[in-house]
């Protein structure tokens, strides 16, 4: 049975044209024209999330994974306010999702009618494109034109720079009457594939400037998992003049990489920040990090060059001076095949060298380290199943485990387009139900408990496993400068301490549970995690007001 409403008809005989195969709908009334439409398709799989803003970010994991857009669907009114955060974040991580919010009809918006509200256009500042369907059309022009714009909807979704869509969907009553199945055809539009290449001119300059450059840095953020890009990469960054900096969610690891940022930086003099500064920068990909990085190229002079499909010039640095609307692993391909002279240089093997004294260092004072969130995730990260994937928390989560070797084994993914906590658990579950790896979600206690709703649906599966870092607060405040010299608002405000454990959420959902507050339980409580046959919270305890010493003890250990 399907909607008799003939443009939700045409909507899914859209979603199968275009091979869309996962579709989250949050229970409602005004989209039961959906539900009744999708919930016996045998070509669509359709689930049900009961919290909207949980169920945008579970959307966004599965998309993560799939690289294909996933649909969601919500009843009119604030759902669709709900689903924000996740479009945001979806938007600068770049994640196809195809949002449909269900709507009343015009004429009784801002009339004092129940869930309605202004929904077109909703998304406005976070959206690649935004559609409203003419309502109730069934036949002629305005057929025709829902289809259209239907099309175009899931065709922009998917192609070029992915990102989110809306589409809008005025609903008349009745809700409830369905027909058969009707086979309903559908005009699509279809984009030639084309490929982009820099003009011989272009490519004998850039390369030229490189050839004459005693110092070039290529430094990368946020991206999936790519062999193909990390293999060019590799072979550029043996070059004697190229060093290449990288972080855990660029995916991008090697010998001759360093990926450990701010493990290294945090601790240089005045002459090794001048070592650092590069004559030639190379960006790729999204979200840098590190504040001491982004911090000393600033204050540096460097000509800047922002490598991005999609033509966008990122001047975070402040120093841009060229976009590049290549995918990085064209740009690298050519400049590589075009070959150069490299100038004698030794700015890889210093930056290797200061890299490695780094390394040596960190490792020693980890060896004796106190009790706290930096040594909790030293033998977190080094006790990770090979060839998972790790889901990273926001905050302190991601900065601690930047401090650690970026392993090869492993694929690194977060919620970095904006870097909210709000949906980080969300996105896990989604992610995991998707991809079937191991994969362990790495949250911070406020992280986790905000987004409590996470494991309130249908897609928590065994091989997700979380270990929530319970330091008794936002350990984030006690890092960054600026909040600890407010002592009035400091613990209440922005720290937000608390005493709550994670066990009552984890019985709530009937998620196996074991906490560890040392070493050695730790260690322990990792090998029952992975061992234990259902999803399962490891919850770690450590000491709120030692945390912070201790990093600053372990900064202050790398610099003498």
């Amino acid at each position: 049975m399907i909607s008799d409403k003939k443009p939700v008809q045409d909507f899914v005989s859209l979603l199968k044209v275009h091979k869309i195969s996962h579709v989250i709908i949050t229970p409602g009334s005004r989209n039961a024209p959906f539900s009744l439409s999708l919930i016996h398709d045998q070509e669509i799989q359709s689930h049900s999330v009961v919290d909207e803003r949980s169920a945008a970010f579970v959307a966004l994991g599965m998309s993560q994974q799939l690289k294909e857009p996933v649909v969601l669907i919500c009843t009119s009114g604030t759902a669709a306010l709900n689903f924000s955060p996740a479009i945001a974040e979806a938007y600068y991580q770049r994640v196809p999702l195809i949002v449909v919010t269900a709507d009343r009809p015009m004429e009784w918006i801002d009339q004092g009618e129940g869930q309605s509200i202004r929904q077109r256009n909703v998304f406005g500042n976070y959206i690649k494109a935004s559609f409203e369907i003419a309502e109730e059309a069934s036949e002629g022009d305005l057929v025709w034109y829902n289809t259209r714009i239907m099309d175009e909807a899931m065709r922009l979704c998917a192609e070029g720079v992915q990102g989110p869509v809306h589409i809008n969907f005025p609903l008349r009553e009745s809700l409830y009457k369905t027909i058969p199945d009707v086979n309903t055809e559908v005009k699509t539009v279809n984009r030639a594939r084309t490929h982009l290449t820099l003009t011989n001119e272009e490519l004998n300059q850039l390369s030229s400037i490189i050839s004459a450059s005693e110092k070039v840095m290529v430094l990368a953020g946020q991206m999936p998992p790519d062999t193909e890009f990390q293999s060019v990469l590799a072979d550029f960054a043996q070059r004697s003049n190229v060093a290449v900096f990288t972080e855990a969610h660029s995916n991008l690891s090697h010998p001759h990489f360093i990926t450990t940022i701010d493990r290294m930086i945090m601790g240089f003099d005045e002459n090794q920040k001048s070592e650092l500064i590069p004559d030639v920068l190379i960006t790729t990909g999204h979200n840098i990090i590190s504040r001491k990085i982004k911090e000393h190229l600033r204050n540096g002079r460097t000509e800047h060059w922002h490598v991005d499909i999609s033509g966008e010039g990122l001047d975070t640095l402040k120093h841009l001076t060229k976009i590049i609307p290549l995918s990085p692993v064209a740009f690298f391909r050519e400049i590589f095949q075009k070959g150069f002279e490299q100038k004698p240089s030794g700015y890889h093997h210093r930056m290797m060298e200061l890299n490695e004294k780094a390394r040596v260092k960190s490792n020693q004072f980890l060896e004796t380290a106190a009790w706290s969130d930096l040594k909790a995730f030293d033998i977190l990260m080094k006790n990770i199943p090979t060839e998972s994937h790790v889901q990273m928390g926001n905050s302190s989560v991601v900065r601690y485990i930047l401090l650690s070797d970026t392993r090869n084994d492993l694929s690194y993914f977060g919620n970095r387009g904006v870097a909210g906590i709000d949906g980080c658990s969300s996105t896990a579950v989604g992610a995991s139900f998707i991809s079937g790896k191991m994969t362990t979600l790495i949250s911070g206690d406020i992280g986790f408990f905000y987004d409590s709703n996470a494991f309130w649906n249908e897609f928590v599966r065994p091989n997700l496993k979380i270990v929530v870092i319970n330091n008794g607060g936002g350990g984030i405040f006690r890092i960054i400068e600026g909040p600890k010299s407010h002592v009035d608002a400091m613990e209440k405000f922005f720290e937000t301490t608390h005493t709550r454990s994670a066990a009552g959420l984890a019985a709530m959902y009937n998620l196996d549970f074991r906490q560890s507050q040392d070493e050695n339980t730790l260690t322990e409580g990792l090998e029952w995690l992975y061992q234990t046959k259902g999803c399962a919270v490891l919850e770690v305890l450590t000491p709120r007001l030692d945390n912070d010493p201790v990093l600053k003890a372990f900064f202050q250990h790398i610099k003498n």
